[in-house]
């Protein structure tokens, strides 16, 4: 392990100290323009810039803008090579826990929560946000209509529309990463875009309509920064929880354009994550509405990917009449293989921040989220293999069984021992597996994808994603493109070849 320039643990106080000693225009300023020059987070430990991690940076510019004073002396590279190093010598709770394997289950989901965001494929997650958002049908008759996610919703919540909105992001990003001169990376200023491009957009044609979406969404000020920051915080967990630089990571009111201290969280705020946290708020009737619309669409988009197969039969939920007052739903999908029938379960629910930040509860919090689908799998195993119900007479029974649920994000480790302890016992072997793995997963090609789920079943892998790098796929998933192609900004893309697919999926797996 690399020695850090302080001894392991470092307390919050010393690495404030460190950060606090700098100009925050200078800093940040730095901050931003290394962050935009770096590679994806993805390969930055094939590179030697493991120190570099977005998470750390992002969290050196809010420390800074919040709490530090003009006048100060600059900053040097050297200066935030060393801040960072101390951010990675931080303290954490695992200092304190007893010694045992929970200690190190709360250390690894804790860290692998605050980086594993960071690492998702920018095109899949724009593109997924449209593609299921807009482009996914809903069907009229459906027994949980569409409440609020409507014609003309992303206006309404966004203030255009919702390819306008990604357009945006996209743009703001490119500028701040790759703009031609070197000096303006890690900005972005609307004069920089020429007005004449603006077609490119569906309805927004004026820096002043640009500017309104920005500031509603993306920008914030020192002064709302300073407001947020905790005073009161756990210094062994305040870098694990929400940094408002990610909700909002442009900093306006600083000379020379918006100041972005780490680009990728702009292309987040484009996410199905960041329109979920945008539109959806627990408090409110109309954000309950949304997060229910957004379930039932993922729902769909699920379903949209598993017609992409080629060699499988996809049958919807199935109404199984039970007796002559009770009916049941099965789960979401049943997905008939030549060899094999893969029941689907699909669950738009995320991480928690309690179990994100790997409390000793977490397997607890797990069972709560999970008990739901995985007992969901059990009952129509049973009500398939009983024979009894002519509602369920296409669904063969003489070959293998699976159980997968699906969900719109990463619960990392899930599938190990450890965590799956905690969980109900099934009747059938099932893997939790996120949207990003089966959307590469269903463009499998040279075999079936049953062959791959057998495979990681009988290897008892965490995701699907380990056990890629042994298998041939189409280069685009054709419902990823179609998204893509309705981006404002978005270019055809080069094929990806195989080599460097298995490479991503080996740093993110």
């Amino acid at each position: 392990m690399r020695r850090t320039l302080s001894p392991y643990p470092v307390l919050e106080t010393q690495y404030f100290e460190r950060v606090l000693r700098h100009d925050p225009n200078s800093l940040t300023q730095l901050i931003a323009a290394t962050s935009a020059s770096l590679p994806s987070a993805r390969n930055l430990g094939s590179k030697g810039l493991g120190l570099y991690t977005p998470g750390a940076l992002l969290d050196a510019a809010w420390v800074s803008l919040a709490r530090g004073r003009d006048g100060r002396p600059a900053a040097t590279d050297r200066d935030l090579q060393q801040i960072l190093d101390l951010y990675l010598a931080l303290d954490d709770p695992v200092t304190q826990a007893p010694e045992g394997m929970k200690r190190w289950e709360g250390y690894l989901q804790r860290t692998i929560h605050q980086q594993g965001p960071w690492q998702e494929d920018e095109y899949s997650q724009l593109s997924r946000s449209i593609a299921m958002l807009e482009q996914t049908p809903y069907p009229d008759d459906a027994d949980n209509p569409l409440e609020v996610i409507l014609p003309g919703w992303d206006r309404d919540v966004l203030g255009c529309s919702l390819a306008d909105y990604l357009g945006i992001a996209h743009l703001v990003w490119a500028c701040a990463t790759a703009h031609p001169n070197p000096r303006r990376r890690g900005r972005f200023a609307l004069d920089w875009y020429p007005a004449e491009d603006y077609d490119q957009f569906d309805g927004l044609r004026s820096p002043a309509q640009i500017k309104a979406v920005l500031n509603r969404h993306f920008v914030t000020t020192k002064t709302k920064l300073r407001a947020a920051f905790p005073a009161d915080s756990d210094p062994l967990l305040r870098r694990y929880t929400h940094n408002p630089l990610r909700s909002h990571p442009l900093v306006g009111g600083v000379p020379g354009g918006y100041l972005i201290p780490v680009p990728a969280a702009v292309l987040g705020k484009a996410t199905p994550l960041g329109l979920y946290y945008t539109g959806g708020d627990n408090n409110s009737a109309w954000g309950k509405a949304f997060t229910n619309d957004l379930g039932n669409l993922f729902e769909h988009y699920v379903g949209r990917h598993l017609d992409l197969l080629p060699d499988a039969e996809v049958h919807p939920e199935i109404q199984v009449k039970i007796s002559k007052k009770v009916s049941k739903k099965t789960i979401d999908f049943f997905v008939v293989f030549p060899d094999l029938v893969l029941l689907v379960e699909v669950k738009s629910f995320r991480p928690s921040e309690q179990l994100r930040l790997g409390g000793p509860d977490f397997t607890t919090l797990l069972a709560k989220q999970f008990t739901k689908p995985f007992e969901q799998i059990n009952r129509s195993v049973r009500l398939l293999r009983s024979g009894e119900h002519q509602e369920l007479a296409g669904i063969p029974t003489d070959r293998r069984m699976l159980g997968m649920v699906v969900t719109m994000e990463q619960f990392h480790q899930i599938n190990t021992p450890a965590h799956r302890v905690a969980l109900p016992d099934t009747d059938i072997p099932v893997m939790v597996t996120s949207i990003a793995d089966l959307e590469d997963a269903v463009t499998i090609t040279g075999t079936s994808l049953a062959d791959l789920l057998c495979a990681a079943y009988d290897a008892d892998a965490v995701y699907l994603r380990q056990l890629f790098p042994q298998y041939e796929f189409l280069e685009y998933n054709a419902v990823l493109e179609q998204g893509w192609s309705a981006i404002p900004f978005a270019r055809p893309r080069q094929p990806r070849a195989q080599e460097a697919r298995a490479a991503e999926s080996g740093s993110t797996g």
